[in-house]
């Protein structure tokens, strides 16, 4: 990088910081007004339903059971909500399946702010520093206070940041936290004391997806041969893990297992070729053009070595592990599991282009340059822009919400000793109400006839909660199903049992 391309007075920095900061206020609206990060679908429910799990400091909660159809005698998950699994010793009680970092965030968070937006202001924080530790990043990486809020504002733009900084996921999170770990672990180079604060923050991205033991490796380089910072980060690091391993045994069983039990079999070689190819075309669509020349940022290696090794094993580890995923490369979405590497992407290819265009000054007017500049910046976040409305990034949020209008509904107009049949809404369904319900999923025939039995001979109503791709579920029951009210696509029907 030349000298051009850090050269900033104060006024410059100055202008920066209120630029970044307007932005974020900015952003900050934005997600305001169309964020839903509640107890929604499996994840999202998953995490809400741990995180009260942690405020009464436990790990297991009790399946709500018919009476006459006992777990025990019933399909393993028929009465077990999506995002959580039956325990270890028996089917007398649930755990939850995801790992324990966002649900422990949301506690404090629900403390102050209550329940209903805790969520919100949880994936807010996060966004919101996810893109100001990009902003960072690239003035660590020796990037102009101008070129570094680009960085940010390609990150803002993506319709993948933005699909995740609007529902209760792990994914940005997970990604401002392995920011900050690399950071701090940068900054412990002038100052020591900053590699407790790397591993702290190395320990959270943890806790919030395991995975970020990726983000070690970057680490490890941005520390270097230094035993003292290497020891500090592991001080800060290891209460954190510790944390991991007694939630593991005591929802598990085991200190290294995990509520997704034997996810090695997610992983194939063969898949790595296709998942490749899928991120080359969809990358440059999520993270904006940009991310094409990223790779060339080993060009610079001899201009900024440690920078450079640092950015490109930060990138090249997350997309070398999940290229072997099976889910990785399902849809466009999937590629979430690749944000916590978005930063590191976005800045590399900065760099290059921002290396390319110092070249050009040389041999070419000033006036052309900053032309193209402003051409290139606006394509770059057009294209994104574009992305967001034909993928529909921004109406995720609103799609959330309606898990909770369907809940108070059911509330106010079924009767309490309701049993309900349910599949994707059962998360929520655990979450908000205090209905009995049953997996969809869970019933076969002869569960079908089982259910009908114990349920008539106790007199209790029986309701299904269904979405568009569910009807064939609950189709398996002996009943006639009468619509009773539907909330956007989520359809509530009765069932009317056959006169013996």
């Amino acid at each position: 990088m030349s000298a051009a391309a850090n050269e900033t007075g104060p006024a410059t920095g100055r202008r920066a910081r209120i630029a970044l900061c307007a932005g974020l206020l900015a952003y900050a609206l934005i997600l305001s007004r169309f964020i839903g990060a509640v107890a929604g679908g499996s994840d999202n429910s998953g995490y809400f339903n741990e995180a009260r799990l942690f405020a009464h400091l436990t790990v297991h909660a009790q399946p709500r059971v018919v009476a006459g159809l006992p777990p025990g005698d019933a399909p393993p998950y028929l009465y077990v909500p999506l995002g959580f699994r039956p325990a270890t010793g028996g089917p007398s009680q649930i755990v939850p399946t995801y790992p324990p970092g966002l649900p422990i965030l949301l506690v404090p968070v629900a403390r102050i702010a209550g329940w209903r937006h805790a969520g919100d202001i949880l994936l807010v924080l996060h966004s919101l520093a996810g893109l100001a530790l990009t902003f960072a990043l690239g003035r660590m990486c020796g990037l102009s206070p101008g070129w570094s809020l680009l960085g940010c504002a390609v990150l803002a733009a993506s319709p993948l940041y933005l699909y995740t900084s609007l529902q209760a996921l792990s994914d940005v999170p997970a990604t401002a936290w392995a920011a900050a770990a690399v950071l701090a672990a940068w900054k412990s180079r002038g100052r020591a004391g900053w590699a407790l604060a790397s591993g702290v923050s190395f320990a959270v991205a943890f806790l919030i997806r395991p995975s970020n033991f990726l983000i070690a490796l970057p680490m490890v380089i941005a520390f270097g041969v230094s035993p003292r910072r290497w020891l500090l980060s592991a001080a800060g690091a290891i209460p954190g893990i510790a944390a991991w391993m007694a939630i593991n045994h005591a929802a598990y069983g085991g200190y290294l297992e995990s509520g997704y039990g034997a996810i090695g079999n997610e992983f194939h070689a063969s898949l790595i070729p296709g998942t490749l190819r899928y991120c080359a075309r969809w990358l440059p669509n999520l993270f904006g053009p940009i991310v094409i020349v990223a790779p060339a940022v080993i060009a610079l290696v001899r201009l900024l070595p440690r920078r450079v090794a640092l950015l490109a094993a930060w990138a090249a580890a997350y997309v070398g592990f999940y290229s072997a995923y099976r889910w990785t490369h399902q849809d466009w979405w999937f590629l979430r599991f690749l944000l916590p590497a978005a930063p590191a992407l976005i800045v590399s290819g900065l760099m290059v282009v921002n290396a390319c265009l110092e070249r050009l000054r040389t041999g070419a007017p000033r006036g052309v340059i900053k032309t193209f500049t402003v051409l290139l910046v606006t394509a770059s976040l057009c294209a994104e822009t574009v992305q967001i409305l034909t993928l529909e990034a921004w109406t995720i949020g609103r799609g959330e919400r309606k898990y909770g209008r369907v809940a108070e509904w059911l509330k106010a107009n079924l009767p309490a000793d309701s049993v309900v049949v349910a599949n994707q809404f059962s998360g929520a369904l655990y979450y908000f109400t205090d209905f009995t319900f049953l997996r969809a999923d869970q019933i076969d025939g002869a569960t079908a006839k089982r259910i009908q039995a114990v349920v008539q001979a106790a007199h209790r109503p029986m309701y299904a909660v269904t979405f568009p791709f569910e009807d064939d579920l609950i189709a398996r029951m002996p009943c006639r199903w009468t619509m009773v009210r539907a909330v956007d696509d989520v359809l509530v029907r009765r069932c009317d049992w056959p006169d013996r």
